[in-house]
């Protein structure tokens, strides 16, 4: 693994520049697709076919992937400092970021779990009409005071990924207390690794350990939950990151969109739609219902 992130240094740059290292988060997934000889249909995946009657092949997994997933980063006003691109998609304005949430209730979706999404996509299980998954990365302190609240408010829920070398960092970024509030309240909690490095980083058990285990071993910790839920820093996954996933613990994991999900692991290559922070609410409803369709 490179070198990990300065401590200090992502702390001591706080969220200015529109958080520069998190802009990474909407970077182009870069993985691999099926290899070689791995069927692309019809192949049962191993521990993800239904409660009874025959494993479900790799492309009914796949076909059962198509919940809508958003993603959001930072839910405070616009700074003269902040890069285009954080404005663009990265920093969204509370009264913006509420109209949204006010669309996405009024056209009659339901928030669910990552859980929940897995039980579908591996087991069949019953979603209700107009699923959607809200998502918030990287662990900014507005996410706790701002946007997760505005998200409660309204009877949601969300899943909260965070990089867990941000935890108790100051002022810009969550505490541990804010993490076992949010979890007590029903946000879900999941990993962003420790320290936002992209897995095509990590090669060594040591690395695997720091990024994955730990991170997981932490959050459960401060939240209280059996923490299973991953998302990849900059979306971006490798065929080789997926097993040492499954063995720290994992059963969920979150790209982004630019790739498919893989017959290899649909669960562990589900897909995000990063939100635009001008969307008004009519253009992030039609947005899920393009999600929706298109899977």
């Amino acid at each position: 693994m490179s070198s990990p992130l300065s401590r200090r240094g992502l702390l001591a740059g706080g969220l200015a520049g529109g958080a520069a290292l998190l802009a990474g988060c909407s970077g182009p997934a870069g993985s691999p697709g099926a290899p070689a000889g791995v069927a692309t249909s019809g192949a049962a995946t191993p521990g993800a076919g239904p409660t009874s009657g025959p494993p479900a092949t790799a492309s009914e997994l796949v076909s059962r992937a198509t919940v809508p997933v958003l993603c959001w980063h930072q839910v405070r006003a616009a700074r003269a400092s902040d890069s285009k691109n954080a404005k663009y998609e990265l920093v969204i304005s509370p009264a913006n970021f509420r109209a949204q949430l006010d669309a996405i209730k009024g056209a009659g979706y339901t928030t669910i779990s990552p859980e929940q999404y897995r039980a579908h996509v591996a087991e069949g299980a019953a979603l209700p009409d107009k699923p959607v998954l809200l998502t918030f990365d990287d662990g900014a302190e507005n996410q706790a005071s701002v946007a997760l609240p505005e998200v409660l408010a309204r009877g949601m829920t969300a899943t909260l990924f965070v990089m867990t070398v941000v935890i108790d960092g100051g002022k810009d970024w969550i505490t541990g207390d804010q993490i076992g509030a949010l979890a007590r309240e029903g946000i879900t909690i999941g990993s962003h690794t420790w320290d936002h490095h992209t897995v095509d980083k990590l090669h060594t058990e040591a690395d695997y350990e720091t990024q994955y285990v730990g991170s997981r071993r932490t959050l459960q910790q401060l939240s209280g939950q059996d923490v299973t839920a991953f998302c990849y820093p900059g979306g971006r996954w490798t065929e080789a990151a997926l097993a040492p996933l499954r063995a720290a613990g994992y059963t969920t994991a979150f790209q982004l969109r630019e790739t498919p999900v893989s017959p290899v692991d649909p669960l562990l290559t589900l897909r995000r739609q990063i939100v635009v922070s001008e969307w008004s609410g009519p253009q992030i409803v039609a947005q899920l219902a393009r999600l929706s369709s298109a899977g």
